[in-house]
């Protein structure tokens, strides 16, 4: 695939590790096939590829019951959701960092003031996006498919 290539879904297969009927959810530990995240742009910043123990993930689900521990499932995020998430990430972040620290340069004339002032401020930014994850939640929500057995 090219890098020029608009991507209009990611996807990954895994497995249901649960679903739970009360909570609405069917928890899904996802593969780590490294082949299939070979190819993926976004392999290098994404939680899942190659990382043990990030594997496992909680989709809310209208209809759970439809789904069984040990199934072969597909998880589907839009393109429109990575964006978010990219700018979430890193964009939002950089920016705090570089205007924190230009502001406090200006005001100081301290590099080193100015230094801590953009670290402390993107700690704070972290910290404030960690505290509204349930309002941010809502903004990142996957699709779940059933695949077909081998």
């Amino acid at each position: 695939m090219s890098h020029t290539e608009y991507i209009d879904s990611i996807s990954h297969e895994g497995m249901v590790v649960r679903a739970d009927l009360r909570t609405g959810t069917v928890k899904v530990k996802l593969s780590d096939d490294e082949e299939e995240c070979g190819s993926c742009p976004a392999a290098s910043l994404c939680t899942i590829s190659g990382k043990k123990g990030k594997d496992v993930i909680e989709i809310a689900c209208a209809h759970p019951e439809r789904f069984h521990t040990g199934e072969r499932v597909r998880v589907v995020g839009t393109e429109r959701m990575h964006r978010k998430a990219i700018i979430l990430a890193t964009v939002i972040p950089c920016a705090v960092m570089l205007g924190v620290m230009i502001c406090v340069y200006l005001l100081t004339a301290s590099q080193l003031a100015a230094a801590l002032g953009g670290l402390g401020a993107t700690a704070f930014f972290f910290v404030l996006l960690y505290l509204m994850r349930d309002r941010v939640r809502h903004e990142f929500t996957f699709d779940i498919e059933k695949l077909a057995d081998r």
